[in-house]
């Protein structure tokens, strides 16, 4: 038995030993009805969850509610003992992939992050000149970093979004180094295939080198990536630094920020929200309270089904259903922008600035042009022009700096940006410019 399985397994036997087995996870939990568990006792549902995490024989019901969580952390909102609910279920979840034969999840979980690094390599390449793209993947510098900002990989897809963060650190006149990309990965792909063997190399290298760095506080992009290690690695590694999220971060120095900023914004707007990963919609909505003019209108929309949109993936109705309240009760608002948290819910959100009669923009869009900097986000213009080689044409000078061929990959360049789940972009609008590199 490895370190980390027997932490897991030891936190999972904590967890259980506090649950009273009220059944108020389930009750809340928004995918019970889609999975056809609706009618289920919530009581007797949790108790055969129980049994499965204790290796005893359990129902298949407690099966299907295990492997359908998507982490919208419902439950542990609801969970009167305040247990983390979420926590036990991936634990669980962990333990029924590792009823596969070790080689066929290691095969798995090597296949699904070479695909991932390929795609983040290719839109990375696509959006920005070869020093910047080489700036943000060098290796962890020598030097000592209090402040380290941890971006994960995934976010590599709309790279703009890391260099809005730096600009903000750089306007708060703050000292921090920047580390990230496949080669520093969380380990989530291997977690969740139940590829441990993997797992235990890659967590701990990527804790490792910000160990290395001398981080004392570590900011973070990504929500998985928030999540995989404040819920399943950070406990077991004990590190001498913290892990939060960057929206939470910079909350802390709204007062610094009003100063700070050079440009006010006249709009309405609606932020984009999902509610799984604590503290994080608040400290966006506080951070846009800073900026002057703006006003945030509140429209009805579902904030509670997955952490984000990305993790909706599995259940593509209820996927279009999120996008579709979101986009139409604006309009219906009459806002002027529709603000995203997360960088897979501004991928899938982006496109509908292409149909709608508001823009889409990431906070960190908002909050660096309020402070005179940001970059253009190509990834949306990509998406809203809706033809893939006019795309590869446009982005062909950043393709060649960055050594990157596209022959054989545009079919993986049509999956990763205009057949990405989401609200695409006006297929007959022209591109106007806009694709310029």
């Amino acid at each position: 038995m490895t370190g980390i399985i027997e932490y897991l397994e030891n936190t999972a036997a904590d967890l259980m030993a506090r649950c009273t087995q009220c059944g108020r996870c389930v009750e809340v939990c928004p995918i019970v009805p889609l999975v056809g568990l609706a009618g289920e006792e919530p009581k007797q549902l949790i108790a055969q969850v129980k049994r499965l995490t204790e290796g005893k024989p359990f129902s298949a019901e407690a099966r299907r509610f295990t492997e359908a969580c998507n982490g919208s952390g419902q439950c542990n909102a609801a969970c009167p003992e305040g247990i983390n609910v979420r926590q036990w279920l991936s634990i669980t979840k962990l333990k029924l992939k590792t009823e596969l034969p070790e080689d066929e999840r290691s095969v798995t979980s090597g296949q699904q992050f070479r695909r991932m690094a390929q795609a983040v390599h290719l839109l990375a390449s696509m959006q920005l000149p070869s020093e910047d793209l080489k700036r943000i993947l060098a290796p962890p510098k020598s030097r000592s970093a209090d402040l380290v900002f941890y971006y994960g990989c995934n976010v590599l897809r709309s790279p703009h979004i890391i260099f809005n963060v730096m600009d903000i650190l750089d306007a708060l006149r703050l000292e921090y180094e920047v580390l990230g990309g496949t080669a520093n990965c969380c380990g989530v792909v291997q977690f969740m295939a139940g590829d441990l063997k993997t797992y235990e190399r890659i967590a701990p290298k990527t804790y490792g080198a910000l160990s290395g760095m001398g981080a004392k506080t570590v900011i973070s992009w990504c929500p998985t990536c928030q999540l995989q290690f404040g819920e399943t690695y950070h406990d077991y590694a004990r590190p001498s630094f913290e892990v939060g999220h960057v929206a939470e971060f910079l909350a802390g120095y709204r007062d610094q920020i009003a100063e700070r900023i050079v440009k006010p914004l006249a709009k309405r707007a609606v932020i984009h929200e999902h509610g799984g990963v604590k503290g994080v919609v608040e400290s966006t909505r506080r951070l846009m309270e800073t900026i002057p003019g703006l006003q945030i209108v509140d429209v009805p929309q579902n904030r509670e089904f997955g952490y984000q949109c990305s993790r909706v993936a599995q259940y593509p109705e209820k996927q279009n259903d999120v996008h579709r309240i979101i986009a139409e009760n604006a309009k219906a608002a009459g806002v002027d922008l529709i603000i995203t948290i997360y960088h897979g819910c501004h991928r899938q959100l982006c496109g509908a600035e292409g149909q709608y009669p508001y823009e889409v923009k990431n906070f960190t869009d908002v909050l660096a042009e309020a402070l005179g900097a940001g970059r253009p986000d190509l990834y949306k213009a990509y998406k809203i022009g809706g033809d893939v080689y006019e795309a590869i044409q446009s982005a062909g000078g950043y393709l060649e700096q960055n050594g990157v061929r596209v022959s054989g990959l545009d079919g993986l360049l049509k999956q990763e940006i205009f057949g990405e789940p989401g609200i695409s972009g006006n297929q007959d609008r022209p591109a106007n410019g806009s694709f310029s590199t």
